[in-house]
């Protein structure tokens, strides 16, 4: 009915209509999580909340667990930090090792067990010296040294301090790393440098090994890279086999070999054969038919499909008849009756059978060469330009540019087939330019005598990840078998020197242990080897220690060659964790197969004759989307710093964890990187959900006990001890990539799908009791996904932490574990036969609210029947509370027995309203709430 009321301003219409009363709000009664844990951060907030957690958590997280684990009688687990080198920026392949390393270590000290970790750097080597050499040229030792010093420290606080930001469990508050450049660093590897020379496993020899002309120094095959398209020249080259060799008048022999070094040819100083091939000598098609030439029959084939030069067999000959055989040099026409000498180098798998032998240039040409006592001549010098020793034709012209060309020119005649060959080649790993093998005056450790205890050690040496593991072993096995010798000397400035004195005149190595130890003392007064450098040997030795040497200072000379960084970098378990301590691992890519693991392996052995590890963890490359290596040419690098930025750090930890262990290629992607960050966000979602029901931590006089009889938290419980045992069990395994797919199951389906989601209506709704019931079982859920993330993700948890515990107290100062009495098969087994009766409900129930349906259970006693029972004690008889009601989310259940074995389901609705509070129970004619909801709200009020 309407009404019109006059007013001056106008006329206004207004219902005279009663009202509706307005329908009762019960939100204030309903207990909802509360927390002040946010669910989100910006980007800005996030930046400040890491910098608090690395400032008042973390970074005091390594001493304390050395100081509170100490005493617990777990042996200490020993991860030996492989150095990262010194030079430049650090990139996703720095992030994927160190972060691995962090939850290695995070793990054991969640689990209570006390962990050694001192990061180290590498601070010596060729980068370094070329980057503080580019400004100027010909600097002395001494400056070169000065600013690659400089260099290399500017490096380590720049990368010390991305390490420290991601949250890398160490005491970087003492400083307490280590740098191969420290004096007592140094003075450790003089003393190993002696030893090892005393026990004749270091020694002085004229020997071939790989040189850089580019870089002027000798290299070891670990500080080799491969060009797979490298060209050379590919040559058959006859020699002229001498006229009395042979009972053949009237014919020209020919002994023909193939090369792809010409260059080498004016070093040449035999031919070698292998005694158990067959040799044939043929003619040529299109040759002079009264030349013949010498080749092992099984390789005719292969030199007539090279050249398309036809042979024709006039003579077959046995290998063994070779050894009467001499020939004339190519180049050098006074050389004459050059020998012929078996090698079993000598292979029919390519060239002609016949090996041109150069020691000077070749690592079996040179063991040939020591069995026949030859001399080695040597044409090349350090630059890789021949010297004046050299044929004229070639003096002061490069062996690589001009020397294929000219040698070739010179011997056109005797060249009957010359082409080109792709092939892979060594090239030197930092300049990129191809290497050459030359004989020289270097330093060297026998590994001849290492090999076979170092392969039986590895034998001894756990090696991760597991499914890997047999083809990881073989590799370092093949790596350490194929290695002829190791070059330990280098000719550059910025390393630490070889200590050694040589006599002016003889060149004999003057060295002894009083050497050693002054040198020693000197270095820990002056604060570093420079003096090596810069003092004569007349300051650097006293009189007393020439008196015992039996020398005259103006008789000797300071060496001038450093060691080799692998042999630096090989000897740091002997320097941080001590002469007699074996780590328990050693955490670094697959590319360490050829540098630290094998160095460090061969140092130890030498040393101490054991493996310097128990376990080896290989990990892969970081690669880009489409599988291309990310480098700065192709403009595909990500670095680790715009990762933080935009995400977190705990989202590039999480990448790690998720892709960094099982794959030798590690996919780098904005959607991969994404997906980390969403999967992190839905964790957060998860512990802030648990913070806002559990409130805040109780300490344990003010918990009160609570007579559960629930099943749906004993389950809980019970599931927790074996997610902590599994997770663990996936860590001790290093399988990182599976502790995250598992905690993410876990969440997903234990605690949200199951758990949290069935129990909503007495977290909300029940009692004081329930709810603290309810409170409780979560608070050690909370506290094992704490535990269990913390390794991968410490930001997150920490700040989720400092939220509930409310004394400040940090993560790492828990003690998180689960209880033995908490595995409960009974109710497990009940929980279980409700979901099976679960599932049958869902199919059959369409879209009706389920809270509307009577179910009625049929069973056979002593079945599944027990099992509910076990939720629902009155059988025969409808009946709406009890927590077999509450995990089928159903208004009343009956069971009742049968004889069939499988259970009989069958459904009915209920034609009642819902309780407007708790939206699950029935109400009477004029009830405002369930008897429940009202029962619970009395006793608030």
């Amino acid at each position: 009915m309407l009404r019109i009321f006059k007013f001056r301003v106008g006329n206004r219409l207004y219902s005279v209509k009663a009202a509706k009363k307005d329908a009762i709000k019960y939100t204030d009664t309903i207990n909802l999580p509360k927390t002040k844990f946010p669910n989100r951060l910006t980007a800005a907030k996030r930046e400040e909340q890491e910098r608090l957690v690395l400032e008042k958590k973390i970074a005091v997280s390594y001493a304390y667990q050395e100081q509170r684990l100490a005493e617990k009688g777990k042996p200490t687990f020993v991860l030996h930090d492989g150095p990262p080198y010194a030079n430049g920026e650090l990139h996703m392949g720095h992030a994927v090792n160190k972060i691995l390393k962090d939850i290695t270590l995070r793990q054991r000290v969640a689990h209570g067990q006390q962990v050694n970790y001192i990061p180290g750097w590498d601070c010596h080597g060729l980068p370094i010296e070329l980057k503080a050499t580019s400004t100027a040229q010909n600097q002395s030792a001494q400056e070169i040294r000065k600013k690659s010093r400089a260099f290399a420290l500017d490096a380590i606080r720049s990368q010390k301090e991305e390490f420290s930001s991601w949250g890398i469990l160490a005491n970087w508050q003492k400083d307490n790393i280590y740098m191969t450049f420290q004096p007592e660093f140094i003075v450790n590897q003089l003393q190993m440098f002696y030893n090892l020379y005393e026990k004749g496993l270091v020694y002085r020899d004229l020997k071939p090994v790989y040189w850089s002309p580019s870089s002027k120094t000798a290299l070891a095959e670990a500080e080799l890279e491969y060009d797979a398209n490298h060209i050379s020249p590919s040559v058959y080259v006859r020699f002229a086999i001498s006229p009395s060799s042979f009972d053949i008048k009237d014919k020209q022999i020919y002994a023909l070999v193939w090369t792809t070094t010409p260059w080498t040819l004016p070093s040449n100083q035999a031919i070698c054969y292998n005694a158990s091939l067959e040799y044939v000598l043929v003619r040529l098609s299109d040759r002079n038919q009264d030349e013949l030439y010498l080749m092992a029959s099984a390789l005719m084939a292969d030199f007539e499909a090279n050249t398309q030069l036809k042979c024709e067999i006039v003579q077959h000959l046995n290998g063994e008849s070779l050894s009467k055989l001499s020939y004339n040099h190519p180049i050098d026409k006074e050389q004459a009756n050059l020998p012929f000498f078996e090698a079993s180098h000598v292979q029919d798998s390519k060239g002609t059978g016949l090996v041109h032998t150069a020691p000077a240039h070749g690592p079996e040409d040179f063991l040939v060469s020591l069995t026949q006592k030859i001399h080695v001549k040597c044409f090349v010098n350090e630059e890789g330009t021949y010297t004046k020793e050299a044929p004229d034709f070639l003096r002061g012209q490069s062996v690589l540019d001009q020397g294929n060309s000219l040698v070739l020119e010179r011997i056109a005649e005797d060249v009957v087939h010359s082409s080109k060959l792709e092939h892979s080649y060594p090239i030197d790993w930092r300049t990129k330019k191809p290497v050459i093998i030359r004989a020289s005056e270097q330093w060297f450790i026998n590994t001849e005598k290492l090999k076979s205890p170092a392969a039986d050690a590895l034998e001894q040496v756990e090696i991760y990840p597991r499914a890997n593991a047999d083809a990881s072993k073989k590799a370092l096995l093949t790596q350490l078998q194929k290695r002829p010798y190791w070059c330990i000397s280098r000719q550059r400035a910025w390393g630490v020197p070889i200590p050694v004195l040589y006599s002016r005149d003889s060149g004999k190595v003057v060295l002894n242990s009083t050497l050693i130890e002054h040198l020693c003392n000197l270095l820990r007064q002056e604060g570093s080897i420079d003096f090596w450098w810069v003092k004569s040997v007349e300051e650097l030795v006293p009189a007393n220690l020439l008196r015992e040497l039996r020398c005259e200072a103006k008789d000797l000379v300071k060496g001038t060659d450093i060691l080799d960084i692998w042999f630096d970098s090989g000897s740091t378990w002997s320097a941080v964790l001590g002469k007699d301590k074996i780590a328990d691992l050693y955490l670094e890519g697959y590319d360490q197969f050829t540098g630290w693991f094998q160095s460090s392996l061969l140092m130890s052995i030498a040393a101490r004759e054991c493996a310097p590890y128990k376990a080896l963890f290989v990990h892969g490359f970081t690669v880009d989307e489409k599988g291309y290596k990310m480098s700065k040419s192709l403009g595909n690098v990500i670095s680790p710093k715009q990762i933080t930025k935009k995400y977190g750090t705990d989202a590039l930890r999480w990448w790690v964890a998720s892709h960094g262990t099982q794959h030798m290629s590690i996919t780098v992607s904005d959607k991969l990187l994404q997906q980390a960050a969403e999967n992190l966000g839905k964790v957060r979602g998860t512990l802030r959900y648990l913070k806002g029901v559990i409130g805040e931590k109780q300490s344990a006089e003010k918990l009160i006990p609570t007579s559960d009889k629930s099943y749906l938290n004993r389950y809980l419980l019970s599931e927790l001890v074996e997610f902590e045992s599994e997770v663990e069990k996936l860590y001790n395994a290093y399988e990182y990539n599976r502790v995250v797919a598992y905690v993410q199951n876990f969440i997903a389906n234990q605690v949200s799908a199951v758990y949290v989601h069935l129990i909503k209506d007495r977290l909300y709704c029940g009692d004081d009791q329930e709810i603290l019931a309810i409170r409780q079982t979560l608070s050690h859920c909370y506290q094992q996904l704490c535990k269990s993330l913390w390794p991968i993700v410490p930001f997150l948890v920490e700040e989720s932490w400092s939220y509930y515990d409310t004394t400040y107290a940090a993560f790492h100062e828990q003690i998180v574990r689960t209880k033995p009495e908490w595995r409960d098969n009974k109710a497990t087994e009940a929980i279980n036969a409700a979901f099976g009766v679960k599932r049958l409900i869902n199919q059959q129930a369409g879209d009706v609210n389920s809270w509307h349906l009577a179910v009625t259970i049929k069973g056979k006693e002593s079945g599944q029947l027990d099992l509910l029972r076990e939720l629902h004690r009155p059988l025969g008889e409808a009946f709406s509370n009890s927590e077999l009601c509450e995990i089928l989310q159903v208004g009343s259940v009956t069971l009742s027995q049968s004889n069939n074995d499988d259970l009989a389901i069958a459904l009915s609705t209920l034609q009642t309203s819902l309780c407007p509070r708790c939206r699950r129970y029935g109400l009477g004619d004029e009830q405002k709430t369930c008897q429940r909801c009202s029962n619970v709200m009395n006793a608030k009020n």
